[in-house]
């Protein structure tokens, strides 16, 4: 929690105020912390149970509209859900991932209630692709439904789970994943017919596999690919799977079909990532 005093600037609602500090405005978020104040009162910043920061993509007036219409009840859950994506999966704590998390609870419950339903057409890729975060998907609506008193659809577990993705690879949003998503899928197929079908059959082998095309894909969006790798891996992983080479050139071909260009050190680990899951497969 952050030590210091800032001065109230505006009551949001109940749960969320504004505050100045001297050197920035901050919204603060916590049960009935708006409550009987008044402007100018002094506040200790260790009150909040939440600090939300304005930042280029989420300036102050668009925060505290934002802050303002979701209930104090969804940003308990989304915070609880936060807490369990970093002991369960590692993924750190952001301000991103907790008001993407607050902001589709919010209006996953509206739709709801309002008897609305919403589609996921990548739901079964989700499935294959991401299990650790579908997993924590799941526990959202869960613990929403204990919490909220609202039966969300299960399928709403898919759509957390792209959020917990997205967090891990800081992309601009939910969209840059659903377009990985469809990528991996896509991958994952060109393997299997390449390889046989038998190949992706060890679920752990393909999960090292997806993970590493997910690191890859976030290497090139950060422009930090890797440049060199030992002569002697691509001769080795060559000699022993020849067959190896045009796969690892059909999966090159739907990665740069996304944008950029991958390097040859890029090559020889894809290629010995391709080689693992044929050993799995015992061929």
């Amino acid at each position: 929690m952050q030590v210091g005093d800032g001065t109230l600037l505006r009551i949001l609602n109940n749960n969320a105020i504004m505050v100045d500090t001297g050197s920035g405005r901050l919204i603060l978020l916590g049960r009935g912390i708006g409550f009987s104040r008044k402007l100018g009162d002094p506040i200790g910043l260790d009150i909040a149970d939440e600090i939300f920061y304005p930042s280029g993509s989420a300036g102050l007036r668009q925060l505290a509209d934002f802050v303002s219409e979701i209930p104090i009840e969804s940003f308990e859950v989304a915070r609880q859900a936060v807490a369990l994506a970093e002991s369960m999966a590692g993924i750190r704590p952001s301000q991103a991932l907790l008001l993407s998390i607050a902001d589709h609870l919010h209006f996953a419950v509206r739709r709801t209630q309002e008897g609305i339903t919403v589609d996921y057409p990548l739901k079964w890729e989700i499935s294959q692709l991401y299990p650790k975060e579908l997993t924590l998907g799941h526990a959202v609506v869960e613990t929403a439904r204990s919490r909220l008193g609202v039966d969300l659809a299960d399928d709403e577990s898919a759509a957390f789970a792209m959020h917990f993705v997205n967090a891990q690879f800081a992309r601009a949003d939910v969209s840059d994943t659903v377009a990985m998503t469809e990528s991996l899928s896509q991958i994952i197929g060109v393997v299997s017919a390449g390889l046989g079908a038998d190949t992706t059959a060890d679920s752990m082998s393909v999960a090292r596999f997806v993970t590493h095309i997910r690191y890859l894909y976030a290497r090139i969006a950060s422009g930090k690919q890797i440049e060199n790798a030992p002569p002697v891996l691509m001769s080795v992983t060559h000699e022993a799977h020849p067959e190896l080479l045009g796969v690892a050139q059909k999966v090159r071909f739907l990665i740069e079909a996304d944008g950029g260009t991958l390097t040859d050190a890029e090559m020889t680990y894809l290629e010995i990532h391709l080689a693992r899951l044929v050993a799995a497969a015992g061929r």
